[in-house]
């Protein structure tokens, strides 16, 4: 009870003050995770244990929430008229992030068996665009370019979930020598997900929009809706064998492309702040349950790949997707260095380290704590000043003609 208390404590603190250190660069990400770390390494300070069912079953609530309204937040009419860069992140960048970050990963971290370089990779490779709040938000910036990036981060994580969940089977088949079982499971409860996640997601944003056309509903009432379909699809995925994180992610997209876009824009805003507040607490517990643990494992060739999944491993596949979209050197470098690792990359980790076990699963843990430990800082602290950066050379209103078609407002 103690650690909730002082989470708590911390978040109302980080509320009162929030816009004036937002202003300097200190988000909630960066003040959750260091008052997190230090309160574990004082002497008699906060103990979390990263195995315990309640840390487990926050942590993955928290990520189902965010997936879920990652995804049915999207407006698809955006989307199909302005799909080609952010298709092109997707299906191009994304895979190519898993791959240079896989062989990277086996290169520099000296005894990495391929598939534990697969799961950091795969681990890694989804973005967290709450990390690049302050260009997110800068309404100086073109809100076609802004969206792009939304976009990538929303859609990414779903991508992610079940390539991680591949890779943890392969790791445990490697270790134990399982045979073929743990990759046939993994494979069967992705394709589970994805039928029940479809079925919940269009069967209740059907209810919700006949109930909304009667007048049924209390208008105060009906952001709950939401929330709790993304939990309760979760749990109710994984106790009939499902990926819960799957499942929430088909449901936000059949959900958000069932209810009407009015529905979507005026409801959706508690699902957000719940989610805002479960991910400080994951945050809280990276701080104090992951660094506070990882710390004496840290190592030269783990900080170097971290600098590398930051940099060349993010910026390389970007650039090649953007090849042929004409698109300004400056646009294809800001979005490169937009991909921070967040709050699925840890809850991959954690995931990780408690099915894998052992060596291998503290292993995984440490690498993708690292790195996600010196994305929260470098993202976090440089974003404000390429904010301004950036907006200095694209203005919001460019002369006539001159718009790109990234900068072009998102016709919605």
């Amino acid at each position: 009870m103690i650690p909730v208390i002082v989470f708590l404590a911390l978040v109302l603190g980080w509320v009162l003050v929030s816009r004036r250190l937002t202003a300097r660069s200190i988000t909630g990400p960066i003040a959750l995770t260091v008052a997190g770390f230090l309160l574990a390494r004082a002497p008699g300070g906060v103990d979390l244990d990263l195995q315990a069912d309640a840390v487990r079953e926050l942590i993955e609530v928290t990520l189902a929430v965010v997936l879920f309204t990652d995804a049915s937040s999207i407006g698809l009419r955006w989307f199909a008229t302005e799909w080609r860069y952010p298709a092109r992140l997707l299906g191009v960048g994304f895979p190519l992030t898993v791959l240079f970050g896989a062989l990277v990963a086996w290169w520099i971290l000296p005894g990495t068996d391929v598939w534990v370089a697969c799961l950091v990779a795969a681990a890694l490779a989804p973005t967290d665009a709450a990390l690049g709040t302050s260009i997110i938000e800068d309404e100086r910036i073109p809100v076609g370019f802004r969206r792009v990036i939304n976009v990538e981060s929303g859609l990414n994580d779903g991508l992610a979930t079940p390539v991680v969940t591949f890779f943890i089977a392969a790791v445990i088949v490697t270790d134990d020598g399982t045979g073929s079982r743990p990759l046939t499971a993994a494979a069967l409860s992705i394709l589970v997900a994805v039928l029940l996640g479809a079925v919940l997601g269009r069967g209740s944003g059907t209810l919700v929009r006949a109930a909304e056309t009667r007048g049924w509903v209390l208008p105060t009432l009906l952001p709950l809706a939401p929330v709790i379909l993304a939990i309760t699809t979760y749990f109710v995925t994984v106790e009939v064998g499902g990926n819960g994180f799957v499942a929430a992610f088909v449901c936000g997209v059949a959900f958000g492309g069932t209810v009407s876009k009015q529905s979507r824009e005026e409801h959706f805003l508690f699902t957000e702040q719940v989610g805002l507040l479960l991910g400080l607490g994951v945050w809280f517990i990276f701080g104090a349950g992951v660094l506070a643990k990882v710390a004496g494992q840290v190592t030269w060739p783990m900080i170097a790949y971290g600098v590398l999944s930051l940099t060349v491993v993010r910026m390389l596949p970007v650039a090649i997707a953007g090849i042929g979209l004409g698109e300004k050197w400056d646009t294809v470098a800001l979005a490169g260095w937009l991909g921070p690792r967040g709050l699925a990359s840890i809850v991959f980790a954690i995931v990780a380290f408690d099915d894998i076990g052992g060596e291998q699963g503290s292993f995984v843990l440490a690498v993708v704590a690292v790195t996600v430990a010196m994305s929260v800082l470098a993202h976090g602290l440089s974003a404000g000043p390429l904010a301004a950066w950036y907006a200095a050379r694209h203005p919001v209103d460019p002369p006539e003609g001159a718009a790109s078609p990234v900068s072009d407002p998102a016709r919605s």
